[in-house]
């Protein structure tokens, strides 16, 4: 094996790996995810780029730079350009492999990974937290997620399957179990998408595979049936006892594929299970709902309105995850969601209009480039087939959010092109273009590494102070956000812990100095203001307490909770301004008090009649009787 060979593998397994680490999800996990990449491009020689390649690599990184001008949140935006960096080594990575190269060791990574995450989801249930929706959510926390990755894991499967190699039938049992247990019909879509994709592309691939997969397909559709109702009860016993079931199934089939006998009564079988499975309503639950008409994707629309809505003032982005600090101020009706449900929409906000371009131009190439497909070798076809279907899902979706899936793409982008410099390529299309030289990979991977450590290390000394101050040791917390804040000065997070252990250690100005940096660093934040606003109010200082819990209904307008800790707070405050006898302090108090109620009911008057969720509770009782008691402070 050699050294490249050996590295390549290297990332993989870190990649799947990776999988079981929330998907590489937060900003310090996609540290790991560029270091990988980083770690891969190091290997590759100088390599030809067409113009337009050019063109999109240098818009996704001005885009990332740009994005720093005015960040919404800078501890996280300062991950956007090392982000970018790792993309643009995926990329470059990809590249440097001739056609058929890697494509097979990509395709078994998915169909391992794929298979890994449905079977551990369903054993290990009981270890994974909940889905909100009920669905299969494994280690990644997103049953859509899932699914593409089954997705891919049985679209990767096929070549073995093929090729009648035994392990690759469960490995499709796998995916196959994904993709069903995703619930998703934007995952269903696009694996017709790909079906048919690959119906044209590689028939011959569907000839000798589907013989040697229907066992697989079949088993998974009967057990993803009796496995649904286990997986909303979250009975990992009952879950236990229906995979093994299925496993052994395949094993049956497959050892005694040539036996008709032992084939039918599999069919059989499979077929009695999935007739008298009890998940059929659930299935056709989620299959007959038509799009937009149920809460779920109904509120898509409102997300990908209201992030257009920002995109549309922030040409030049508002740094990494903008959407996460940007949309609790600019929801059009009460909502919190964690992503804009659209991977081009979250790079224009993240990245400004000049990183979506980038992604937009390499995503067009990419999908046109499929129209080579009938001439590439099966493996080629299942790999890079799959990751189309993955750029289309994404484009009404957040995959991409997930180091898992964006990384593989990025080096998806590259293998779809000409080839390294001074080799032939069959796809090549004669476009000019220059070289990218092996010097400017070495640089920009030394410099993505240096930032993935440096970044890294804060946010993993960010995650040990706050499950520090969670068990209750404000002086370990102290020790860790402190590390966090010298490393990451701009880490707005590693301020706001660093001033919570400082208050609970009894530091308490010192806490509120950096709580207040905290603040400047991340002002859409509205945990930080509320932390603020407690400790003066502690503290005696209502003046001050009532600015900050201002700040806070201001940061949060949708949600009845802001209010009603304000409120709350108001109303503490207004009785020990009265037993002081500080009858001036508490006519201040009951007119900021009544401002909050005001503006909460101002907020009321915004709502949408038709929004699809609950709206703004302002019928609790908390405020009318503070209405009341705020009225009787002023009267004379």
């Amino acid at each position: 094996m050699t050294r490249r060979e050996f590295i390549g593998y290297t990332a993989l397994v870190g990649l799947a790996l990776g999988a079981f680490w929330d998907g590489l999800y937060a900003p310090g996990q996609q540290m790991a995810g560029v270091a990988l990449a980083a770690l891969l491009a190091l290997t590759a020689p100088s390599v030809r780029l067409a113009r337009s390649e050019w063109l999109a690599l240098l818009l996704a990184a001005a885009g990332s730079l740009g994005a720093l001008a005015a960040p919404a949140a800078l501890g996280t935006a300062a991950h956007g350009p090392v982000l970018v960096a790792g993309w643009l080594l995926a990329f470059i990575a990809g590249r440097s492999f001739r056609p058929g190269e890697a494509e097979p060791a990509l395709a078994r990574f998915w169909a391992v990974t794929g298979a890994l995450l449905a079977f551990a989801g369903l054993l290990l249930i009981s270890f994974t937290p909940p889905h909100h929706s009920g669905r299969l959510a494994s280690f990644l926390g997103y049953p859509i997620a899932v699914g593409m990755a089954g997705l891919l894991g049985l679209a990767g499967a096929l070549p073995d399957l093929a090729a009648g190699r035994p392990w690759a039938a469960f490995l499709a049992l796998g995916g196959a179990l994904g993709v069903v247990l995703s619930g998703s019909r934007g995952v269903w879509a696009a694996a017709g998408l790909l079906g048919a994709f690959l119906a044209w592309a590689a028939p011959r691939l569907l000839r000798d595979a589907l013989p040697r997969a229907w066992p697989s397909l079949l088993t998974a559709m009967a057990a993803a049936l009796w496995a649904a109702p286990a997986v909303q009860a979250r009975d990992a016993a009952r879950l236990v006892l229906i995979l093994l079931l299925a496993l052994l199934t395949v094993a049956l089939a497959f050892r005694f594929q040539r036996s008709g006998l032992v084939r039918t009564a599999v069919l059989a079988a499979a077929l009695t299970a999935l007739v008298l499975a009890p998940g059929w309503p659930w299935l056709l639950g989620r299959a007959s709902a038509l799009p937009l008409t149920d809460t779920s994707s109904a509120e898509r629309l409102a997300f990908l309105s209201d992030g257009l809505s920002l995109a549309a003032g922030l040409p030049l982005g508002a740094g990494y995850r903008a959407w996460s600090a940007l949309h609790l101020q600019a929801a059009s009706y009460p909502y919190y969601a964690a992503e804009v449900h659209s991977s081009l929409l979250d790079a224009a906000l993240s990245h400004g209009w000049a990183g979506a371009a980038g992604l937009a131009l390499l995503t067009g190439r990419f999908l046109l480039g499929l129209r080579r497909a009938r001439s590439w070798s099966a493996d080629r076809s299942a790999a890079l087939g799959g990751l189309g279907a993955l750029a289309v899902h994404a484009l009404v979706d957040w995959e991409l959010s997930y180091g898992l899936f964006a990384m593989p793409l990025w080096f998806g982008f590259g293998l779809l092109g000409s080839d390294p410099a001074g080799r032939a390529s069959a796809d090549r299309s004669n476009e000019p273009g220059w070289t990218w030289p092996r010097g400017l990979t070495a640089g920009l991977a030394g410099l993505a590494l240096a930032g993935a450590l440096l970044l890294g290390a804060g946010d993993a000394a960010v995650d040990l102070a706050a499950r520090s101050l969670a068990r209750g040791l404000p002086e370990v917390a102290l020790r860790h956000a402190g590390a966090a804040a010298a490393l990451n000065p701009w880490n707005d997070l590693a301020h706001a812990y660093r001033g919570a252990a400082l208050i609970q250690s009894g530091q308490s100005e010192e806490g509120l100095r950096a709580l207040a940096r905290a603040r400047a660093l991340g002002p859409r934040e509205p945990w930080y203001a509320a932390l603020q606003a407690a400790e003066l109010g502690r503290q005696g200082r209502w003046e001050e307490a009532a600015a900050a819990w201002a700040d806070y209904v201001r940061l949060w307008p949708w949600e009845t909770e802001a209010y009603a800790a304000a409120v709350t707070a108001h109303l503490e405050y207004l009785g020990r301004a009265r037993a002081a006898g500080d009858a001036a302090a508490a006519a201040r108090l009951a007119q900021h008090g009544l401002a909050l109620l005001d503006a909460l009911e101002r907020q009321k008057a915004l709502e949408p009649p038709d929004s699809p969720r609950r709206g703004l509770d302002t019928e609790r009782p908390l405020f009318a009787s503070a209405r009341e008691r705020f009225t009787e402070a002023l009267a004379p």
